[in-house]
């Protein structure tokens, strides 16, 4: 997938996907088209759906806007509403190849209310997510979180997690189940046992993962530790 400019896909309701940047017109499909479009072998149609349904950039996975004329996709959702066949056979490809991320690295934050809005069998299609994240002081508080909606994912096949954290290194934290307003610097023993739930928490997460093949951790404080990740996923944990 390429890295330019991601695309909106907004998951609303029950419905497969929003019906947003449609650059298609159902209306516009008569009846003899329909028939010719279901009437082709299954490989010609799923490549003719492709091409609808395949982003060359990555597609925005949100929960719902309230200004949808800002945005723009490249994919034609609407095929998905021509017929029920058209729907179950634009399902996998629309899911399962397409590349799914947040706007920014701080949206990243709520990707498991996001992942959340997706009708569990379309969540099981999804086969690759990047993340960029810029609340990468935050992961061992957040994260066990969003790794729970990810291990959902069952068919995911390649996650991306590129730590992008612009915070202030000497930044005091809250730390969880301490009275309110109590906050503690991330250093000393504090700091390493920050580093270490999340080194735990990801290694969980990504050991969960049965299908996931491709994985890649970039900018996390220990880089010896994100390469092990690494090649452990790329040789299935053996060896």
């Amino acid at each position: 997938m390429s890295d330019s400019s991601p695309n909106t896909l907004i998951p609303r309701g029950q419905e497969p996907m929003s019906e947003l940047g449609t650059q298609i017109s159902t209306s516009k499909l008569n009846s003899s088209l329909k028939a010719h479009l279901l009437s082709l072998p299954t490989k010609v149609l799923q490549r003719i759906l492709s091409h609808l349904l395949v982003s060359p950039s990555r597609l925005l996975l949100q929960r719902d806007t309230s200004t949808p004329s800002t945005y723009s996709t490249s994919v034609a959702t609407n095929v998905l509403f021509v017929n029920h066949q058209l729907y179950h056979t634009s399902l996998p490809i629309l899911y399962g190849s397409n590349t799914f991320t947040t706007s920014t690295p701080a949206t990243s934050y709520d990707f498991d209310i996001h992942l959340s809005c997706v009708p569990g069998r379309n969540k099981c299609l999804i086969s690759s997510i990047a993340l960029e994240i810029e609340w990468g002081r935050q992961l061992w508080m957040k994260f066990p979180l969003i790794a729970i909606r990810l291990g959902e994912l069952r068919g995911l096949r390649s996650l991306r997690l590129h730590f992008v954290d612009k915070q202030d290194p000497d930044e005091d934290i809250q730390i969880q189940g301490e009275p309110k307003g109590t906050t503690r610097r991330r250093e000393g023993h504090v700091a390493v046992m920050m580093l270490n739930t999340e080194k735990k928490i990801l290694k969980d997460m990504v050991k969960g993962m049965k299908a996931l093949r491709v994985f890649k951790l970039k900018g996390f404080e220990d880089a010896e530790f994100a390469r092990r990740l690494e090649v452990g996923v790329r040789n299935g944990w053996k060896g």
